[in-house]
């Protein structure tokens, strides 16, 4: 892993970024905050995966694709060969960063900050902790602009960085939004007898009176989700609309809620995005 990481920062020191080990703070376990295994500050570090395409003469320069993974009980997996920051890195050509969202372990270490098997953790605090990580990777990748995609649980997470950190990053692509939150959660409870109400997180929708009108941002739901209904998308998307953000909802077509992140129109978004960003 170590040797992986070092090849990775040689990349990133080509392209412009510093990846400078020596300079790095050092997170509350003792390991740098270095961008390439670790993100964030002296308070609080989450553990990400950088992940470089594998034809770095073709990479596109000007953008850094950070991926926040969905609810899961407090655990995933970052995985360096698979997942969907895999396949960003390969479809956009870009370096992505698979990002452990607060209080998540995986086999690469523990995130800080809070969660647990009952999730219920679109926290302000927690919130804060990923603006924080995010404003590392920006300081460790000068020249750079950040596009943060979200899938269910991690889109809404950066629907709420949009609005309370709009610095955070520089284009949001949501896929599989829960950003209705308390109807979502009234409907899992009666269409999967799920725990109802959340009593602690943040709702996208109670936030998008926040969200600044010039917000480069895209919402993508499959036709078929039966956890996160695009009912949840189209209510929050009509919300920034009223604020003037230029947005709108995306159908993939005959995907679920886990599929969208492997359709045609999720790549697509990424790729308009991407490109975007790159002018």
């Amino acid at each position: 892993m170590r040797r992986a990481g070092l090849a990775i920062a040689g990349l990133l020191l080509g392209l412009g970024g510093t990846a400078a080990f020596a300079q790095a703070a050092k997170c509350p376990d003792g390991k740098p905050a270095d961008g390439i295994e670790r993100a964030g500050d002296a308070r609080h570090c989450l553990v990400i995966r950088t992940l470089a395409p594998g034809q770095p003469s073709r990479i596109t320069p000007k953008v850094l694709v950070v991926f926040l993974h969905g609810d899961n009980g407090g655990r995933t997996e970052l995985k360096a060969d698979s997942g969907t920051a895999a396949m960003l890195a390969e479809k956009l050509q870009a370096v992505t960063i698979a990002m452990q969202r607060p209080g998540y372990r995986s086999d690469l270490g523990v995130s800080d900050g809070q969660s647990g098997a009952g999730d219920d953790d679109y926290t302000p605090q927690n919130v804060e902790v990923v603006a924080a990580a995010l404003g590392n990777l920006r300081s460790l990748n000068p020249g750079k602009k950040i596009l943060l995609a979200g899938h269910s649980g991690g889109a809404a997470m950066a629907a709420l960085l949009a609005s309370r950190f709009p610095g955070s990053a520089d284009a949001y692509l949501l896929a599989a939004c829960p950003c209705d939150v308390a109807a979502w959660r009234q409907w899992r409870g009666s269409s999967a007898g799920k725990t109802g109400a959340w009593s602690r997180s943040l709702s996208p929708l109670a936030e998008a009176s926040k969200t600044s009108p010039d917000t480069l941002v895209r919402v993508v739901v499959g036709n078929k989700d039966e956890n996160t209904l695009p009912q949840f998308s189209e209510t929050y998307v009509r919300a920034l609309q009223a604020r003037g953000v230029k947005t709108r909802v995306t159908y993939a077509m005959s995907a679920t809620h886990v599929s969208v992140q492997r359709a045609p129109e999720f790549f697509m978004l990424a790729g308009e995005l991407a490109d975007t960003l790159s002018k």
